[in-house]
């Protein structure tokens, strides 16, 4: 299956509930979140910057400089520009996965379990993979992103439902020392291997639950393009989205801009982060009071 396809579906069943514990980050749309879903539709931003400002506006979430400030990246088609569990299936597996995956899409099986089936097709050595990975690069921005906004104090981290077997190797190809919360192949024998799911979390679909792995975080901006983020996208102060994700966030009227690559996000950090440009001009819009109203 093509990436849009995967990211799309891949978690089980429809969009996770709202979350109380987590206030506005979690909440779904409510009264305040139709006004501003109304506003946006009644005036159309001219670009990325405006609805980013006027989204930080009506939601207070203005980021700062606090320690706590964490960035979160999901790596299969966002880093990284392809799906590489796709891709390692798509070179070494089974055409059988084909089948494990239509199940998936028809809600029979989760994503956990359907990761695992096809992770066990796979017939391939360590090197095997190590030479078919060696050919892809991630997006030529993420590099300079990752310092910009470790240069203003906020951690970052990479959260992804793939595996590492794939995710770590590219990292440190490009030079990026992240922390990063992933499933895990492991192998059995000379080409087989198994999935291990050590980030999952209870009543959550994924192999890697994503809402889990950023709880500490008490500002948080998400990185992503697609279906495995959708929850965590509830309870991110800000979304910087691609794909089906942006398409998720503008719906449910989540705070957020739609980006292609991080060429667009890092065009997106001086709104967060005056002190890296010249400050943007106020809004002429209504105030987050005005909207609360």
């Amino acid at each position: 299956m093509s990436k849009n396809g995967r990211h799309s579906l891949r978690t089980k069943g429809t969009s996770p509930r709202p979350d109380p514990r987590f206030g506005h980050r979690s909440r779904g749309i409510g009264q305040n979140d139709k006004k501003w879903a109304n506003y946006v539709k009644e005036n159309p931003f001219s670009d990325a910057h405006e609805i980013l400002h006027k989204s930080i506006t009506y939601f207070g979430i203005h980021m700062g400089t606090s320690p706590t400030l964490h960035f979160a990246l999901d790596f299969d088609g966002t880093i990284c520009p392809i799906d590489t569990t796709d891709f390692l299936l798509e070179t070494f597996a089974d055409p059988q996965w084909h089948a494990i995956e239509s199940r998936w899409q028809a809600g029979a099986i989760s994503s956990r379990e359907c990761l695992a089936e096809q992770v066990a097709l796979i017939r391939a050595t360590p090197e095997d993979i190590r030479r078919a990975l060696a050919d892809i690069t991630l997006d030529p921005d993420v590099v300079r992103f990752v310092a910009a906004v470790r240069s203003v104090g906020a951690d970052v981290s990479v959260v992804s439902d793939g595996f590492d077997i794939s995710i770590l190797p590219l990292l440190a190809a490009a030079g990026l020392d992240l922390p990063v919360s992933c499933n895990r192949m492991l192998p059995v024998g000379t080409d087989r291997w198994v999935a291990s799911f050590s980030n999952a979390s209870e009543g959550c679909g994924s192999g890697t639950c994503k809402c889990a792995a950023t709880e500490a975080a008490t500002r948080l901006v998400l990185v992503g393009d697609g279906r495995s983020d959708f929850c965590v996208a509830r309870r991110a102060d800000l979304v910087l989205a691609k794909g089906s994700l942006a398409t998720f966030c503008a719906e449910e009227a989540l705070p957020h801009v739609a980006i292609s690559s991080f060429a667009d996000a890092l065009a997106a950090l001086p709104a967060l982060f005056p002190e890296m440009s010249p400050p943007m001009p106020a809004s002429a819009g209504p105030s987050f009071e005005d909207l609360n109203a």
